[in-house]
């Protein structure tokens, strides 16, 4: 009787290095597809911001008004109704040219609903958008409509392609957001992006759209870098979106969700 023996073979360290370096290439191609795709969505994000700071020159120029705050918009803007236009009564915090509430420490609420006709100030943060899009100068909002009771992205705020999306202010330069570093006072309309359109500016941390380092590419690409100075300035949780006062710069070796960033678009 003869009996065969089958030998059984193993992987051979040649082979197993092999594997392993294709998956670490593939581990690292798709770590690398991810930060493409965020650098993508960051530089998507600045060309909005740009678009709407355009888009307010040019609606100023042509109608002499702010939006938002242009009384007569039911007629003279195509497709508006009574709706669209602000409140007539003027006093307090709702001034001529600016979109109001101003900010008082914390952001001004942006939940309050179109009626017709309007009465509060804070309405005038919704209809921003709305007069833009209806001057045909951006996309990304619905046209006006008394059925917009509630505030969401993509009905009656532009959603950010970063995360999140715009609310719009206006700024007086004495009364900081609640979340700002420094003191840093911002002065004029003001786009803020924040994770939810009711959010206030705060120094609230895990509930921004972004992490201090992608706070910082922005404010780098678009300014001067710095938290406290400039057009771009940040809010959040002082201690993982901001160093010391002292040192006035990002904290980029965190890793929360602790930062939202605002734009001067007009001074």
């Amino acid at each position: 009787m003869r009996t065969t023996h089958q030998s059984q073979k193993g992987f051979t360290l040649v082979e197993l290095a092999i594997v392993m370096t294709i998956i670490g290439l593939l581990i690292g191609g798709i770590l690398k597809g991810q930060e493409l795709l965020a650098n993508a969505r960051l530089t998507a994000t600045i060309a909005q911001v740009r678009s709407y700071e355009s888009a307010v020159t040019t609606f100023r120029d042509t109608y002499s008004s702010v939006p938002g705050d242009m009384l007569n918009a039911q007629a003279r803007l195509a497709g508006c109704t009574a709706v669209c236009n602000p409140p007539t009564a003027h006093g307090g915090n709702n001034v001529v040219g600016l979109i109001n509430w101003t900010m008082a420490g914390l952001w001004p609420m942006q939940a309050i609903p179109i009626n017709n006709p309007n009465t509060v100030p804070q309405t005038e943060t919704l209809l921003f958008w709305k007069h833009l899009v209806h001057a045909d100068l951006i996309s990304g909002v619905m046209p006006v409509s008394s059925g917009f009771v509630a505030s969401e992205w993509g009905v009656t705020h532009p959603m950010a392609r970063l995360g999140g999306g715009f609310v719009v202010g206006y700024a007086d330069g004495a009364n900081p957001p609640a979340g700002s570093v420094g003191g840093n006072n911002p002065a004029g309309m003001i786009l803020a992006i924040v994770t939810n359109p009711n959010d206030d500016l705060d120094a609230t941390g895990g509930s921004k759209p972004m992490t201090a380092g992608r706070a910082a590419q922005i404010d780098r690409k678009m300014d001067d870098g710095r938290p406290t100075t400039g057009a771009v300035q940040p809010f959040g949780l002082t201690a993982s979106c901001f160093t010391d006062a002292a040192t006035q710069s990002y904290a980029e070796d965190t890793t929360g969700n602790d930062c939202g960033i605002m734009f001067r678009i007009q001074g």
